[in-house]
This record gives structure tokens, sequence and C-alpha cells, in this order.
């Protein structure tokens, strides 16, 4: 019913208030469910039997950060539809690295702490500093105009892939122990 609330507020509030505001806080109430990836493993033992099946990077990997990025998606769909229906294609774009870097930051933390607790600190502070308090270089939703025409979508879509290579080397790490 949460995310549900959070889609239809995203869709029917005005673009600035949905970009500002409801777009950040679809994007932490699922904090809980991306915090697990990369450690769900290791966490409940499962990883001797996780790490032995036929092609763990190529298959399973790809397929835990998918599912973030479909919990990105859907939490913030509201959001991303109404910057379609309007228009706002710089907001789009943004709206989509951000879909991507959350998981990704989740599964490159997770993969290399063996905890949930970090991605909880960093996502929670980075959250906290950039879409809510409007600081640019932190601004992975596109909340503020400034981060926007900063180029930090762009930036965010970078960092997205590196955190998805050192998820990968994480993981290679994890398959050879």
């Amino acid at each position: 019913m949460v995310a549900g609330g959070l889609i239809l507020a995203g869709l029917l509030a005005p673009v600035a208030a949905g970009r500002a505001f409801i777009l950040p806080i679809s994007w932490l109430w699922p904090v809980l469910l991306w915090s697990p990836m990369g450690v769900r493993e290791i966490r409940n033992q499962t990883n001797q039997l996780f790490f032995s099946t036929p092609y763990p990077l190529r298959r399973q990997l790809p397929a835990i950060w998918l599912a973030g990025v479909a919990v990105a998606v859907l939490t913030g769909a509201g959001a991303g539809l109404r910057f379609v229906f309007t228009g706002e294609w710089q907001n789009l774009f943004a709206w989509a690295s951000g879909a991507l870097l959350i998981p990704s930051l989740a599964l490159a933390l997770g993969t290399w702490s063996g905890t949930t607790k970090l991605f909880e600190a960093v996502y929670t502070a980075i959250w906290y500093m950039g879409p809510i308090n409007g600081i640019p270089a932190l601004d992975y939703t596109g909340a503020t105009p400034q981060s926007i025409a900063a180029g930090m979508p762009t930036v965010f879509l970078l960092i997205s892939i590196i955190l998805l290579g050192l998820a990968v080397l994480g993981r290679k790490r994890h398959l050879q122990a």
C-alpha cells in the first residue's frame, strides 16, 4: 500500500514536488530490500551452495542487480512516468541513472563489506545530503536543477558502472576463497 501511494503521489504531484520530495522518499522506503544485496548468501550461510552453481558471475550477479533495479524502477515509477508525460527528459535521465546507482551501490558495498550496515549508513547519508538537502554533487535523483545542469546524472551513471565492476571483483574474491 505504501508503494502504491508513493507511485500515485509521484504520478499526480507537480513535477517539481515529485522530483524534490516524492522520488527521494520513494527511494528511501525500500532501503531494507536493497541492503542485503551481495550479503544474503553469506548471512544465510548458503554461499557454498550459491557459489557452486554454474556461472555465478554471469547468471546470479546480474539477476540480483536486475532485481534491485526493478525495485527502484517500480517504487519510483510514478515520478518516472510523470517525467515522460510532461516531456522532462533530463529529469527522466536523472531518474534512470539514480535507479541504476542504488542497486549498484548496495551490491558493491554488500559484496565487499559482508554486512548490510555499510550500505544502509552510506546510502542514508547520501540521500540526506543529496536529494533532501540539495547538495548537487550528491543528488543522485536530480532533485535540484543544479545537479542536472552540472551533469551529475552522467557522473552517477559512470559511478554505477564502476560499482558494478567492483561488485564483480568482490564476488570473484568470494569464489576464490
